[in-house]
């Protein structure tokens, strides 16, 4: 009798046990779920991603921008014009056509989802400013070391630890450079090395005459001519076929892009190095997750690791089916 009470104590001892570590693991679960702060991306045709947010008071939205260093916001959210003020102090601000000063001035909030910020330091898009609607938000602002861009989903997942595994993608990993708040990943065109500039605010994909000179790539005459109209219109640009892109573990077997001669890269230190700027009409297709922490990005390609073939389609830039190695 006595063995048989103490096994039934030993069951009950395992049964509480049992029941305390189930316990735990849903309270770490839950815990860590609250730690993800999501941002919900307005569903739109170019893939831009665009969330909600309120800026002193007023509902607005604003573009979640890789390629930009600090918050840039619409002049109409300032009482006074800041431009007017005497001597305002100055940001320089590089873009594709060129670079520009705009006047900084202090923000007195702006709310994200749950985040919020008070006394800023933003730069102040004037009237007939930068060429964008919308105001403008760089990773930067948020503190969680990853960043996750989930555009099939249409949200932004943003958390402490290491980038979530996703199903059935096989994400490639790569190292970055950080050069001066940018993401520049290592890629390659046609077996000739460059890098490319990872920018979620770039609607369309391109690359410098140096890339397409080493690369061998073609000039299409009848797609250049397309071009116009678009919203690289006021560059010089021409559309040439390219030969084998490689990001990661993905491959490009024959694409289009236009190739245009910026002095971004000149000023950024790259000199005349073959440079690409990696845009929407590429990234909307992808799962990238920005793990800052360890300077890594991984991409993946949910429709190809799911054995359907993509195929981007721009203004300006055209690109066969991806594969993967």
């Amino acid at each position: 009798m006595a063995h048989n009470i103490l096994r039934h104590f030993r069951f009950i001892q395992t049964v509480i046990l049992f029941t305390v570590m189930i316990g735990l693991i849903m309270a770490f679960q839950n815990a860590h779920a609250a730690q993800i702060k999501t941002l919900t991306l307005q569903s739109n045709e170019a893939g831009r991603p665009l969330t909600n947010v309120s800026i002193n008071g007023a509902p607005t939205s604003a573009l979640i921008d890789t390629g930009a260093t600090i918050a840039l916001i619409d002049h109409k959210f300032f009482n006074e014009d800041v431009s007017d003020q005497a001597n305002p102090e100055e940001t320089l601000i590089l873009g594709i056509g060129g670079h520009r000063y705009y006047p900084i001035a202090s923000l007195e909030s702006l709310t994200v989802e749950s985040q919020n910020w008070s006394d800023l330091s933003v730069a102040v898009n004037a009237a007939h400013g930068f060429p964008i609607k919308e105001s403008v938000l760089p990773i930067a602002i948020f503190e969680e070391s990853v960043v996750d861009f989930d555009f099939q989903n249409d949200q932004l997942l943003l958390y402490d630890g290491r980038p979530k595994r996703i199903r059935r993608a096989n994400a490639s990993r790569l190292r970055y450079s950080a050069i001066q708040k940018l993401i520049f990943i290592e890629i390659k065109i046609n077996g000739v090395r460059g890098k490319a500039l990872i920018d979620t605010g770039a609607q369309v994909s391109f690359v410098n005459p140096q890339f397409a000179e080493r690369s061998n790539a073609r000039l299409s005459v009848e797609d250049t001519k397309r071009l116009r109209g678009s919203d690289l219109s006021n560059q010089i640009a021409s559309i040439y076929t390219f030969k084998n892109l490689g990001i990661g573990d993905y491959d490009i077997a024959s694409f289009k892009l236009p190739v245009l001669d910026t002095d971004l890269f000149d000023q950024l230190g790259f000199g005349d190095g073959p440079m690409m700027v990696l845009g929407m009409d590429v990234l909307k297709h992808s799962r990238l997750q920005i793990d800052r922490k360890r300077q890594r990005i991984l991409i993946s390609f949910p429709d190809i690791d799911s054995n359907q073939p993509i195929s981007t389609r721009s203004a300006g830039s055209r690109y066969g089916d991806f594969s993967r190695n």
